[in-house]
Order: structure tokens, then sequence, then C-alpha cells
């Protein structure tokens, strides 16, 4: 009986397919996954309207269902998505018209300033007054890579030498003109394509969103489904909450960062703001903002006559004041009324996780770090934790993985 069976299940093996073999079908899987991932990333002009859509539709889809659906005014999906682009649409052209000319013209002035050469002249002052003799010479060095200051000359050899000069360039800039409009040319056509693209995929994503979410439900296993159902709505419920809750509050961060260092007069403080307020999505990567809010201040005194300047304990307490206030805002305001405790980790956790996330995957890492470590740790406390405790018991069914 024993030879017997043996040679059943030997044959039952032979007739197997290499997709029956749980093995082969797990590798299968493994290489179907990093194939779609190489895919999308070598096809990203696409793929990344596309995954900004969804993640738009998927961010938008509590407000959506809540409008269309309203037993009250039932208004449609269709009318609600429409009404929603157009405030989207309008919204963003009215802040464009406000910020632009401002950033605009901030960002002209420091490039300005770097390309005339005040910037490096402001920092080898800074060297000289500040920085200790011995590594003066090593500062100086590696300021090489900004322009000097320019010289207006005075002798009829350095007219000729600037004049050859301004020829060389001349041709160098009429050899590379072409080379420059065809890559302006190339970037505009791509942010047309995502200005028109992502509105289009948005709209049809939301709506197919529901359709989308029976049938992720239709392909759940029957066995488990409603604990495995109910875990994903934890997991669906941390990471909405945050991701939600981050972009706002970056926004709201980023506009009040950049009005108070307006007024301590931090230069270049509406590009700065915004800069810092995106980097704000992300929690303590803000932080940067503090030592460049006080570098460009001190930078921007040291350009005054004496009299003129801000007291030293000025420069380092008003961007820092500023900052503080809108971190203060953002713990006890903005994050227990807009996000709440949507992810349950502690600052520990979230910390140690952003630098675990940055370290791997850099900037997308540290962004992606909290929802990962929200969903890992609803993976723990729902599923790992129960089994342990009830082995610790004696009570467990199935032993665990480790378990002998």
């Amino acid at each position: 009986m024993e030879n017997e069976s043996t040679n059943t299940s030997q044959t039952d093996i032979t007739k197997l397919h290499l997709w029956q073999i749980q093995w082969v079908r797990d590798v299968l899987l493994l290489l179907i996954g990093v194939f779609a991932l190489w895919l999308g990333y070598a096809m990203r002009d696409i793929t990344i309207p596309l995954l900004v859509a969804l993640l738009l539709a998927y961010l938008f889809e509590p407000l959506i269902s809540c409008l269309a659906d309203n037993p009250k005014i039932p208004l449609g999906r269709i009318p609600v998505i429409s009404g929603i682009l157009l405030l989207l649409t309008t919204g963003l052209l009215l802040i464009l018209a406000l910020t632009i000319p401002m950033v605009i013209s901030q960002t002209s002035s420091l490039v300005h300033e770097v390309q005339d050469g005040h910037l490096r002249a402001k920092l080898e002052q800074l060297n000289t007054s500040f920085v200790p003799i011995d590594i003066q010479g090593e500062v100086s060095q590696s300021l090489t890579f900004l322009p000097e200051e320019n010289v207006t000359p005075t002798t009829s050899v350095d007219v000729v030498q600037a004049a050859e000069q301004d020829s060389t360039d001349i041709l160098s800039l009429a050899r590379t003109t072409g080379t420059v409009a065809l890559g302006i040319a190339g970037k505009i056509f791509s942010f047309v394509i995502l200005v028109v693209l992502i509105p289009f995929y948005f709209f049809f994503f939301s709506l197919w969103f529901p359709e989308v979410v029976s049938f992720t439900r239709g392909v759940v296993p029957e066995k488990g489904k409603e604990e495995t159902v109910a875990l994903i709505a934890k997991m669906d419920a941390a990471v909405a909450g945050f991701v939600r809750g981050r972009i706002v509050i970056a926004c709201i961060m980023g506009a009040i960062l950049a009005i108070g260092w307006l007024i301590v007069g931090v230069p270049y403080a509406i590009l700065l703001g915004i800069g810092v307020g995106i980097l704000c999505a992300v929690p303590f990567l803000g932080l940067v903002g503090i030592p460049i809010s006080i570098g460009l201040l001190f930078l921007d005194q040291l350009g005054l006559p004496e009299a003129d300047r801000m007291v030293w304990w000025g420069i380092l307490l008003w961007p820092t004041l500023v900052f503080g206030f809108v971190q203060a805002l953002d713990g006890w305001v903005l994050t227990p009324l807009i996000a709440g405790k949507a992810t349950n980790l502690d600052p520990v956790t979230i910390f140690v996780a952003v630098l675990a996330g940055g370290s791997v995957l850099g900037a997308y890492g540290m962004l992606l770090a909290i929802p990962v470590a929200a969903c890992i740790k609803i993976l723990i406390q729902e599923r790992l934790l129960p089994k342990i405790h009830a082995w610790t018991r004696g009570e467990a069914d199935d032993p665990l993985p480790f378990d002998d």
C-alpha cells in the first residue's frame, strides 16, 4: 500500500503544470512584480500621470461618495467629479497667479546674485571675519565653484580681452541655442501632457472607483474574507488619513512660513517657504528650514552698513521663532484637527521610519515610510501578536513558523 501511494504521488506530480507547483508560482509572481516595476519606470512619462491621477481619485473618494450619494441632494458622480475638477483648476490658477510673480522675482534675484558674484563675495567676507585662520584656505577653495564678482575693465588690454571673451561667449551661445531650445520644448511638451492627462485620468478613475473596489473585494478568497477586508480597511484608514492630512498640513505650514519669514526679513522668503512647506509633508524633514533661513538672513545682513545690521541674537532668534511657532501649530492644532492619530505611531517610531526610508529610497522612501510602518504595525497587532499570545498560553491551534 505504501509503494502504491508513493507511485500515485509521483504520477500526480509528473502530470502537474509548472504554474501548479507552489515555489514555481511564487518565483513567477516575484519576477512579474519586478518586471512591472521596471516597465513602469521605463514608461514613466505615461505611468506618472496614471499614478498621480489614481492617488487623487483615492484621496477625493470620500468627498465624492458623500456628495454623490447624499440622500437629500443625490447629485451623482459625474457632476460631483466635474465640479471638483473645476474648483481644483480654478484654485490652482489663482494660487499660481498670486505666487508665480513673487517666486519668479525672488528666483531671478537669487540667480542674478550668484552670477554677479555677490553671493561669493559675501561668503568670502564671512570666511575672513568668522572662520578660524587655520581653515580659511580650505573654505575659500570650496567657494571657487561660485562665479567671482564682475570687474569693469579699465585698460585697453582689459577691453580687448573682454571683447574677445564676449565674442567667444556669443559663438558658444549660438552653438548651444538649438540644444537648449529643443530641451525647453521637450519640457513644455511633457508639462502640457501632464496637465491634460492627469485631469482626464482622474475623471475616469473617480468614476469607476466603486467598481474597482467591488472587483477587488470579489477576488479576495472566501476563507477569512471578513477578517481580510477588515484588516485592509484599517490600513486604508491609516494611509488615507496620513496622506490627506499631511498634504493639507504641508500647504498651510508652507504659507505661514513664507509670510512669517517675509515679516522678519529673511531673503527669498516666499521661495524658501514653499520649498520647506513641501518638505513638511514628511515629519521632521522641514527642520532643514531653520539653518537655511538663518544663513540667508545672516548673508543678507552682511551686505548692509554695520549701523543698519540686525543684532546677532535677532538673526538667530526670529527665523527660529517663526519655524517654532509653525511647528507648535502643527503639533497642537493642525495634526490633531486634520490628520488626528491616523497612523497611531509614536514620535520615535516615526523618526526611525523616516530615517530608514530615506536611507533605502531617498525622498520617496521618507514619504512612504510612515504609511508602510503604520500598515506593518496593524499587521503585527492584528495577526502576529494574537498568535504569539495564544502560543504563550498554549492555546494556539497552529504552531508559529519558528516553533519546532
